[in-house]
């Protein structure tokens, strides 16, 4: 068990480390194929395309992960329900955009330049929400190793893509590079949907079926008694994240701040800063694939020592993933930035937020014991809590620190959620009952 559990970790760590240097060289070509412009007009673009993504996928990548890892449910029928929810929700979003576009770009961002990369997000929706059902299939099935290689072609081809056509179109108008970024987000995905249905076609024979074989083996009630709580959750955060710059925008605006200065002031620390302090986070999401099936058996076989120990080395194993980094960001971070994006721009910025962003790496440990214990509910409420935190402090403190409030509302609402976090798994984990 111990031997399989680190190889996974070695597994996991290993590929996930060389998928996310690609897709940090996949960032640091963009800044340099992009002026500081197309950089912001697609950091600005960017909270509208995951709220699109978390309204289509409806969380059904995982709750799929939930069912399959889970003895009792048969995987075809939880692979049928989760295309049927996935295909309808990814419809009515693909009619959303193309509606809405025209308003999200001229009165919402206040971008002219913002409609044709909204367009492009079309192919993008459908294509995320059966590669994330595919993914956690996969995942849920504990093998690591297919799935690893499908994330690594998806950055492969996504760069090459990226590349070869911004080079070739080089001297056409911003708005019309930033759409090929977009763009080639959607060829990305539609690779590892081809690699990994190869594989699963290999192993499991792929026939069609009426559609009084889908109404039977229709599974809703499980699937939105996963999915439901977690979509609330993801939607507070992304629908935060799309009014944050629309806030920005209209306060400073109204104290006669130029619009162009605002968007560039935004994309240095959302696009620069933050981005950079959540590069080394993807450990994170390593220990929780790995932590969360450890704590699920603890809680099924009643093993309460276990489960506290657990939850104890993970929140000790994230404090050490988080302290190197934390030091090569607070004394290195101006050669991080040049590194990373070409540029200083933001570096004080990153120096005081590096050190409290730790928060943020404590905290997988403790989502991942509130989800083991099933805690949903309970997770949907400290996020509604720290959403409304963050808006409330947002709109006090932009007029008197400007752009630099969204770094000083993120750091809140972290802080928030981390100490509500805490008192509920030592109220259900630790407390003596």
């Amino acid at each position: 068990m111990k031997r399989k559990l680190i190889n996974s970790f070695i597994i996991l760590s290993g590929s996930t480390m060389i998928t996310k240097i690609f897709s940090v060289f996949n960032r640091m070509l963009l800044s340099r194929m992009l002026d500081e412009q197309g950089m912001a007009l697609y950091i600005l673009v960017i909270p509208t395309l995951s709220l699109c993504i978390t309204l289509a996928q409806f969380s059904i990548p995982s709750a799929v992960f939930r069912l399959i890892s889970h003895p009792q449910y048969n995987n075809k029928k939880v692979i049928i329900s989760a295309i049927l929810i996935c295909f309808t929700s990814c419809l009515i979003i693909m009619l959303g955009i193309l509606c809405f576009s025209p308003i999200i770009a001229h009165q919402f961002l206040k971008q002219d330049q913002a409609y044709y990369p909204l367009l492009c997000m079309l192919p993008f929706i459908p294509l995320v929400g059966i590669s994330g059902i595919i993914k956690n299939y996969y995942l849920g099935k504990e093998d690591v190793w297919n799935l690893s290689i499908a994330t690594l072609l998806e950055e492969i081809s996504r760069i090459i893509f990226t590349y070869t056509l911004i080079r070739f179109f080089h001297n056409q108008n911003m708005s019309y590079l930033v759409s090929i970024a977009i763009l080639a987000m959607s060829v990305g995905e539609f690779v590892s949907i081809l690699y990994l249905y190869y594989k699963s076609k290999r192993k499991v024979s792929i026939t069609s079926h009426s559609f009084t074989y889908f109404q039977e083996n229709f599974i809703f009630k499980d699937m939105m008694n996963i999915a439901l709580p977690l979509t609330g959750s993801r939607i507070l955060h992304s629908c935060y994240n799309f009014i944050e710059p629309i806030v920005l925008v209209y306060i400073l605006s109204k104290i006669y701040i130029p619009e162009s200065q605002i968007h560039m002031q935004y994309a240095i620390i959302n696009g620069y800063v933050i981005s950079l302090l959540v590069t080394p986070t993807f450990f994170n999401n390593v220990v929780l694939r790995l932590l969360l099936p450890i704590l699920n058996k603890d809680i099924a076989y009643n093993h309460k020592k276990l489960l506290q120990k657990h939850v104890l080395y993970g929140v000790i194993v994230c404090f050490f993933i988080s302290l190197p980094f934390t030091l090569l960001f607070y004394f290195y971070g101006d050669h991080c930035l040049m590194f990373m994006y070409n540029t200083t721009n933001g570096y004080e910025y990153l120096k005081y937020m590096c050190i409290p962003f730790t928060l943020f790496y404590l905290q997988t440990p403790l989502s991942a014991t509130l989800q083991a214990l099933n805690k949903n509910k309970e997770m949907f409420w400290l996020s509604t809590l720290e959403c409304l935190i963050e808006f409330i402090f947002l709109l006090i403190l932009t007029p008197y620190f400007h752009v630099l409030s969204v770094a000083i509302v993120m750091l809140i609402g972290l802080f928030t959620t981390l100490l509500l976090s805490c008192y509920h798994v030592y109220k259900y984990v630790y407390k003596e009952k």
